[in-house]
């Protein structure tokens, strides 16, 4: 993957991760108090992504990578948990 390619998919991640972020911030209005205690914790991370988007690396793949799948996890946590069960 060039430079170009590289640059075009972190940003891509971070466009699904901002997109994950605003998701879980409506299932959190949801769920209970446990699970916003654990989101005012992983919220921040996506600045440190929006720092990562702006890597070229290797590492900085994978840590978006990383981000990504943590948040969706995250998210199926928090739907599997509320009052009403998954969306």
């Amino acid at each position: 993957m060039n430079e170009r390619q590289m640059r075009d998919w972190m940003k891509e991640n971070l466009g699904r991760l901002k997109t994950l972020r605003d998701e879980i911030r409506v299932d959190i209005h949801l769920a209970g108090m446990e699970a916003r205690d654990k989101w005012k914790e992983l919220e921040p991370v996506v600045r440190d992504a929006e720092k990562l988007a702006e890597e070229v690396t290797d590492v900085s793949q994978r840590a978006m990578e990383e981000l990504v799948e943590k948040f969706r996890g995250f998210r199926e946590s928090v739907r599997q948990h509320r009052p009403g069960g998954q969306a």
